[in-house]
């Protein structure tokens, strides 16, 4: 099945704007805009056979040549399949901003594409000097003052501004669907320190030559308390025939052991995945019950006689619809299966570190009292075994 979004009332849109009206204009036709036409032609048919990037360089050269804000619904639709975002999300929002005359229908489209997009990206709000130019990662997002944040990739990201030959610059790391803020000024270098006076009193100090006389003085009441630190040597005796192991403190033992490193490593990455994967599962499903009564409300209007607009055959007009409600569930399964990975993980990784920790050897104490925990290991049965007398 052919699938266009939105390409067919885009294109009488985009005919009419770019033939004229006037029969005059049609006679006398305008090679660049005839290009741009040829362009548009091309974006079309490369999107009806999912050759996405295809579509979205074609749709790129067209508005490079004509700069109508219809084609910016077709360029973000190829941009946000071929997995460009951020790119999707900037042209969709211009879309909105400049396509005075679309339809209510086409405004919808972009809405949803736009929502789409800002799924997967972060945004920035950007505080810089009034005039100044502002660049993220090198590529200019407008001049300051910017009202609306920036939308980018999730990341560490390198924003500049650029006033009458001064430059300043930052970096702002921001996560999915996070807000982070950045604020950059053109600060004056301070003024260098004044001279240092070369004149130098300080050699009348010999004066308090009387100093050195007491140090002879000093000096033995330093020795004492050297003598009793032989004897430490001898304060640790090794441990009697008697004596059993005494199982350290567990904080104590965790600060000096490598594999309790590893384990509450891998507990702590479960967890981080656990939280996040879980998160990003809870923003899919809501994307997945918006495009779902999205739909229900569509095909009420539409006074459908299905139930299911997205089985195979796909009901014409809604192919858009049901594809955004298959990938997000696809991210909603996804993001669950890892969510529970991190869970597991997370057990995995307590759990061999409360293990290595009592099968770990302990200090020294006398016989006289105590517990040991010993692994067993034999043909019919394994486990723990707790030693002691009480």
């Amino acid at each position: 099945m052919r699938k266009r979004v939105c390409c067919a009332a885009v294109v009488l849109a985009l005919s009419s704007a770019l033939l004229g009206t006037s029969t005059a204009r049609a006679e006398e036709k305008d090679a660049v805009t005839e290009m741009a036409r040829r362009r548009f032609q091309e974006g079309v048919k490369f999107f009806d056979q999912k050759r996405y990037e295809e579509a979205r360089g074609a749709f790129l050269q067209a508005y490079a040549l004509k700069r109508h804000p219809a084609l910016l619904l077709n360029l973000a639709q190829s941009e946000i399949r071929s997995g460009h975002p951020a790119e999707a999300a900037r042209h969709f929002a211009g879309y909105l901003r400049e396509a005075t005359n679309a339809s209510p229908l086409e405004r919808s489209e972009a809405e949803k594409g736009l929502r789409e997009a800002r799924a997967k990206l972060a945004r920035i709000q950007i505080s810089a000097p009034a005039g100044a130019d502002v660049l993220v990662d090198g590529e200019s997002v407008g001049q300051a003052p910017i009202a609306d944040p920036v939308d980018v990739t999730p990341g560490t990201h390198n924003i500049e501004a650029r006033l009458a030959g001064k430059s300043a610059s930052t970096t702002v790391s921001v996560l999915v669907s996070r807000l982070a803020a950045a604020t950059i000024t053109f600060e004056s270098a301070p003024p260098p320190p004044p001279p240092v006076a070369v004149a130098e009193p300080p050699p009348a100090s010999p004066t308090p030559a009387p100093t050195p006389p007491a140090e002879p003085e000093l000096a033995p009441a330093a020795e004492p308390p050297k003598e009793p630190e032989p004897p430490k040597a001898k304060e640790e005796p090794p441990p009697a025939p008697g004596a059993e192991e005494e199982r350290e403190n567990f904080f104590s033992w965790i600060g000096h052991t490598e594999l309790a490193y590893v384990g509450l490593g891998v507990a702590g990455v479960g967890v981080g995945m656990f939280i996040g994967f879980g998160l990003a599962a809870q923003r899919a499903d809501e994307n997945v019950a918006s495009v779902a009564t999205d739909i229900r409300d569509e095909t009420a209007t539409q006074k459908l006689t299905r139930t299911n607009v997205c089985a195979d055959p796909v009901q014409g007009g809604f192919q858009f619809a049901c594809d955004t409600l298959r990938d997000n569930m696809d991210a909603r399964d996804l993001d669950r299966t890892l969510a529970t990975i991190g869970l597991v993980a997370a057990g995995v990784g307590i759990a061999a570190t409360v293990t290595a920790y009592f099968v770990s050897p302990g200090k020294s104490v006398a016989r006289h009292g105590g517990t040991q925990i010993t692994p067993i290991a034999g043909p019919h049965q394994t486990g723990l075994a707790v030693i002691g007398t009480f």
